[in-house]
């Protein structure tokens, strides 16, 4: 026996396994518990045809054909009432142990059986082992595999068996102690005759099913250990022992007959379909119960550990297979997350679902139910498959489709039907919410993770931009200077730069890339090198060092940029400012000797980096004692207060006005401060870069 099973329990089973798989060889192809449930469906069908061979050549021998013909219309009246006995049976399904269910029904059909016999003797025994193999022969057509098959075949030979081997040998005790068909009467006599012979039927019918019972408290023994036999013992005395509970009462209806007539006896038979029905009601109510009970308690056991474990696909996987394979009557469960994830596939080696049930499943809205008599939607072929449950799987704020949860149902000893399917919709919906809401939460967590990632690495970028400007300045007799530089972001499109040129002069460069962002920040640190590099060779020309890193920057770049920049060349002794402005904002030039007279520094070209050869101009200015000259980036003037308004170059020359006369960083600080008491809450919209130059009085 290839199994994963310890070798003790192989070679305990190795037997029975050899002789099963000789009839059944699939065996080989199922798990552990499988095989051996399988095994025992095989070896009880061994043992109990025998028997119902037996039983059957033994019913033939005594059965009298001619009584059968008299009573007919009766007997068929009869078989009416077995019939519908059989079909309002109920039924009953216990957990045997993690993850395996037994399952059995039972009806009052044999209660009415008995009755006919206690009237008609034994040769009525044929209407319900007529009516076994009726019902074999509807259910075997419907099994959708070999392991339903074989169960039916064993209860039939089992059943078989007992109603006939068991039932002609109580029937012939009933006579050895002096019984008589019909029933004589309800006295004490003939109540204890009638009594023993329904207990003694009890006694052989457990006998019959004591090897399939003994078998299986092994098995349950040696998979699970000797605490869990309580289970399966007491599956096995509520499945076998209820519909015995009510063949007494065939007693009663029998003397009905006798005493009362046929009116009195249908009446009473009409009452016991009632208490049939209720008792049919009360099973699906009762499973139910104890499937929503079972629901809960495992939706409630995900929750709390999906709220434990930390947001992560691989964790949510491995909490999955911990608790829904027993959320539901399932035996084949799969979860499926859009384009390629299996989050769970339960039993891990069953066949996979089709591609084209996940297609369906992913377009729905809403949970779906099967029965195993409807095509399937995505296989209209398909004629043979299980009772299915499905359902999308809705992201939580946008209901996307994300995935989906199929479910292919256990058939139980009751034929799933839409209300039974529909009753397990509610879970199924609560269950896709709780993975949409987990793999949101990972989702969410791979984001801020990425998130934390990227914020690490700008920030880092951050810096290394920022030591690409100068922190601090030659010192100039007769001359003050003050720069600040406020990035929107991590990084700046920003730059500025004061450059030590020969005979003591002093470059001076404020510059704005267009745009925000990773990609402006590298084009800002490019463009500041090279304009550093041709401003340290033509040092006295900015027209050519512009012309030089344009071309430069259109024939290495290639980014869709453009900078507006402004670069000054300043004479400290002479006062003399020579300077190309390209495209940025004008410079304002603050007038001490005359009443705060303001001039703008214009545009003398385009910006640098949109057309390849363009030229600039130079223009030059005095800067007298006294004066102050304000550089700066368009964060200043279009800076946005919460109203939308913005700053204006107007207010910036009002502050430059009145500051005449103090110190270049006195009056950096109050500009700054006046920007950011205009915008209040409002966010930084852009990098805002400001220099202030001032030639001491």
């Amino acid at each position: 026996m290839e199994t994963n099973l310890p070798d003790q329990i192989k070679q305990k089973y190795n037997l029975f396994y050899i002789i099963a798989r000789y009839l059944w060889p699939e065996l080989d192809e199922m798990n552990d518990q499988r095989r051996l449930v399988g095994i025992g469906d095989v070896i009880c069908f061994i043992y109990a045809l025998p028997l119902a061979i037996i039983g059957i050549v033994w019913l033939t021998y005594i059965t009298n054909i001619e009584q059968i013909r008299h009573e007919l219309p009766f007997v068929l009246f009869m078989l009416g009432i077995i019939i519908l006995f059989d079909r309002l049976n109920y039924f009953i399904v216990i957990e045997i142990r993690t993850d395996r269910y037994g399952s059995s029904d039972g009806s009052l059909a044999t209660m009415a059986l008995w009755s006919l016999v206690f009237l008609f003797g034994p040769s009525t025994l044929w209407l319900i082992l007529l009516w076994h193999f009726t019902n074999l022969y509807l259910k075997i057509r419907k099994a959708s595999s070999k392991d339903l098959r074989w169960n039916l075949a064993r209860n039939l030979t089992m059943d078989v068996a007992i109603y006939s081997t068991a039932a002609l040998i109580a029937l012939a005790f009933y006579q050895l102690w002096g019984g008589v068909f019909p029933l004589p009467d309800l006295s004490p006599q003939t109540l204890l005759f009638a009594f023993g012979t329904l207990i003694l039927h009890l006694f052989l019918g457990v006998l019959i099913w004591s090897g399939y019972i003994l078998y299986h408290l092994s098995v349950q023994k040696a998979l699970s250990g000797r605490h869990s036999i309580q289970p399966i013992l007491r599956f096995f005395l509520l499945s076998f022992g209820l519909p015995y509970l009510a063949h007494p009462f065939a007693i009663l209806a029998a003397g009905l007959y006798i005493q009362d007539g046929f009116l009195v006896y249908t009446i009473f038979m009409i009452g016991l379909l009632l208490v049939a029905y209720l008792a049919r009601q009360l099973s699906w109510a009762a499973e139910n119960s104890r499937q929503q009970f079972r629901q809960l308690e495992k939706l409630e056991e995900l929750g709390r550990d999906l709220i434990d474990i930390p947001p992560d696909r691989t964790f949510l996987t491995t909490i999955l297979k911990q608790h829904l394979p027993n959320m539901f009557p399932s035996g084949k469960l799969a979860v499926w997350v859009y384009p390629d994830l299996l989050l769970l596939e339960h039993p891990a080696n069953s066949p996979s679902i089709p591609d084209k049930a996940w297609e369906w499943i992913l377009i729905q809205t809403k949970a779906h139910a099967f029965l195993a008599s409807e095509p399937l939607p995505w296989n209209t072929s398909l004629t043979e498959h299980p009772a299915i449950i499905t359902a999308p799987i809705l992201e939580s704020e946008s209901a996307r489709p994300l995935g989906g949860i199929l479910i292919e149902l256990r058939a139980l000893v009751q034929p799933w039907n839409i209300r039974s399917l529909s009753n397990l919709f509610p879970a199924l919906q609560s269950l896709a919410g709780q993975i949409s809401s987990a793999l949101h939460q990972a989702e969410f967590y791979e984001q801020s993770l990425a998130y934390q990632s990227i914020t690490q690495e700008l920030k880092l970028a951050g810096k290394i931009q920022a030591s690409f400007l100068p922190n601090k300045f030659p010192s100039i007799t007769g001359w003050q200077i003050a720069v600040t530089l406020l990035p929107a972001r991590e990084t700046s499109g920003d730059f500025f730069d004061v450059i030590e040129l020969s005979n003591g002069r002093l470059g001076i460069l404020v510059a704005d890339v267009a745009d925000k962002g990773v990609g402006p920040a590298l084009y800002m640190a490019l463009t500041r090198t090279l304009i550093r590099t041709y401003a340290v060779e033509y040092d006295a020309e900015p027209e050519v060092v512009f012309f030089a890193a344009n071309n430069r920057l259109l024939n290495d770049a290639r980014a869709n940029l453009f900078v507006t920049a402004f670069y000054g060349i300043l004479d400290p002794g002479q006062g003399t400012l020579t300077y190309c402005n390209a495209g940025h904002n004008p410079p304002l030039l603050i007038r001490s000797y005359d009443n705060g007279k303001v001039e703008s520094l214009s545009r003398t070209g385009i910006a640098v980096g949109i057309e390849e050869d363009a030229t600039w101009t130079q223009a030059s200015i005095k800067i007298d004692p006294g004066d102050i000259l304000l550089l700066y980036t368009d964060g200043i003037p279009d800076a946005q207060n919460v109203d939308g308004m913005f700053f204006e170059e107007d207010k910036l020359i009002e502050i430059a006005q009145a500051s005449l006369g103090r110190l270049a960083h006195e009056i950096q600080t109050t500009v700054l401060e006046d920007v950011q008491r205009f915008v209040g809450e409002a966010p930084q919209s852009d990098d805002i870069t400001l220099m202030v130059l001032v030639r001491d009085l």
